[in-house]
C-alpha cells in the first residue's frame, strides 16, 4: 500500500489547487483524477473571476477581493500563462427592485474594495453600440477577470508536479475503507493508498466518495450548460450578464440566464440553460441551445447570423443554505471537504492556502466556521475531525 500525507480526489480548482499549496508546503500529496485534469465543471465554465455578485458577508468579500489581487502574480508564480486579464462586466437591469437592490449591493461593495457602481442607459449604449436596450434601466458596472480555465488547471497541475506532488489521471475512487472514526485506505481500480488525510474536492460529485465512508452530504446539483461560437470581429466589449441571474434560474425545474464572454481569439462563450435534477451527466441538450441562442440573439440581434460550433453540459453543486462546504466532515476524523464555491476562480488562490493550512492542523489567517460541513449535522460537535 502506498502511503501520503494527504490525498485529494478531484482534478479541478479546488483539488489542483490544494495540492500545489500543500506539495509547496512540503507535504506528501496524492492528487486522483477520475478522467482528465480540468475534464469535469472547473475546465467548462466561462473562466470568470467575478467580483461582485456573490455574498456580502466579510468573509466572501475578503475571499473574493484578496483572491482577484492574488492572480495578478499568480501566473508568474506557476510559471504558467493561463490567459489572465482584467475586463469589464455589464449587469443588465431590467426591473426596479433590482436598481434598489444593486445601489445597496455597490455601496457595501465599493467600501469594500470591490468598486461597483450603476450606469444608465444611455452609458449602456455607448460601452455597447449593439446591445438591443429595449426595456433596460442600465447596468451594473464593475471590473472583473477572466482566464482560460483548462490552462488553469494545467498550470495548477505542473506546479503541484514540480513540487513534489503525484497526480493519477484516469483513477477514480471505487472504495473508502474505514476503522473506527477514520479513513484508513483509498481505492482505485489499480491501486490501494493510505492517507493521513483524506480530502474529498469533486464538486457535484463530492457525495459519490462520502457515500463510501458512510456520509451524505446535503448538496443539490443542478446541470448547466453553454456554447461556444466560431470566431468573429469584435461587436461586444464587456463580460454580459443580467443583475437578475440568479433570481432567474434558482428554483425553477428549467430556466435560462443570459451571459457572454468575449474570448481572446474572438469567440463568445454564451451561458446558460439551467435544469434542476440529481442526474449527473455532461450531455447537452435541444431545449437548453435553443432557449441560449433566443436569450443571446434578443439582446444582441447580430448573433441570429452567428453559428454555434460546440455546446457542453456540466453539473454544479450548491449547498441548502447556498454557502460552500469546506472543512472537516464531523463523522469522521481525517475526512476533508471543499465543494460548492460560488466564485471559485476569484477565491481559489486565497482559499486553497487556507484549506492547506487547516489540513496540515494550523489555523487559517480567517476562520472558516461558516462553511464546515458540521452546520448541516448539529448532533455532532462541530469540532470534531480536528
Amino acid at each position: 500500500m502506498q502511503t501520503y500525507d494527504v490525498l485529494i480526489a478531484g482534478g479541478g480548482f479546488h483539488g489542483l489547487a490544494a495540492a500545489y499549496c500543500l506539495a509547496k508546503s512540503g507535504v506528501r500529496t496524492l492528487l486522483l483524477e477520475a478522467r482528465g485534469i480540468g475534464s469535469g465543471t472547473s475546465g467548462a465554465c466561462a473562466g470568470r473571476a467575478q467580483a461582485c455578485e456573490g455574498h456580502l458577508d466579510e468573509l466572501n468579500i475578503a475571499l473574493v477581493r484578496d483572491g482577484l489581487k492574488a492572480h495578478e502574480t499568480l501566473q508568474e508564480e506557476l510559471d504558467f500563462d493561463y490567459e489572465w486579464r482584467k475586463v469589464g462586466l455589464l449587469l443588465l437591469l431590467r426591473e426596479e427592485g433590482m436598481v434598489r437592490l444593486w445601489s445597496e449591493r455597490s455601496s457595501v461593495l465599493t467600501a469594500s474594495g470591490i468598486p461597483t457602481g450603476i450606469i444608465d442607459v444611455q452609458s449602456l449604449r455607448k460601452a455597447e453600440p449593439n446591445l438591443r436596450t429595449d426595456g433596460l434601466l442600465g447596468a451594473v458596472a464593475c471590473t472583473e477577470g477572466t482566464l482560460n480555465p483548462l490552462k488553469f488547471s494545467l498550470a495548477l497541475a505542473r506546479a503541484a508536479a514540480r513540487y513534489g506532488a503525484q497526480i493519477r489521471r484516469d483513477s477514480p475512487v471505487t472504495g473508502l475503507e474505514v476503522q473506527g472514526r477514520r479513513v484508513t485506505a483509498v481505492k482505485t481500480a489499480a491501486e490501494t493508498y493510505s492517507a493521513g488525510v483524506v480530502a474529498v474536492m469533486t464538486g457535484s460529485w463530492v457525495n459519490e466518495i462520502t457515500r463510501m465512508a458512510g456520509v451524505e452530504l446535503p448538496i443539490q446539483n443542478s446541470h448547466a450548460e453553454a456554447f461556444i461560437t466560431e470566431p468573429i470581429p469584435p461587436r461586444i466589449y464587456h463580460n454580459i450578464g443580467v443583475a437578475d441571474s440568479y433570481e432567474t434560474i434558482y428554483g425553477k425545474s428549467h430556466a435560462v440566464a443570459f451571459g457572454i464572454v468575449p474570448e481572446p481569439d474572438g469567440s463568445l462563450y454564451v451561458s446558460e440553460a439551467v435544469a434542476s435534477t440529481g442526474d449527473l451527466h455532461d450531455r447537452s441538450t435541444a431545449w437548453g441551445l435553443a432557449a441560449m441562442a433566443r436569450a443571446a440573439a434578443g439582446f444582441y440581434p447580430f448573433l441570429r447570423d452567428v453559428r454555434a460550433v460546440r455546446t457542453w453540459a456540466r453539473p454544479t453543486s450548491i449547498a441548502p443554505d447556498e454557502e460552500p462546504l469546506v472543512g472537516w466532515v464531523p463523522q469522521l476524523e481525517n475526512l476533508f471537504v471543499s465543494t460548492s464555491l460560488l466564485e471559485t476562480i476569484s477565491a481559489i488562490p486565497v482559499l486553497a492556502g487556507w484549506m492547506a493550512m487547516m489540513i496540515q492542523g494550523q489555523a487559517p489567517p480567517r476562520p472558516l466556521d461558516r462553511y464546515a460541513p458540521g452546520r448541516f449535522f448539529p448532533g455532532i460537535p462541530q469540532g470534531a475531525g480536528r
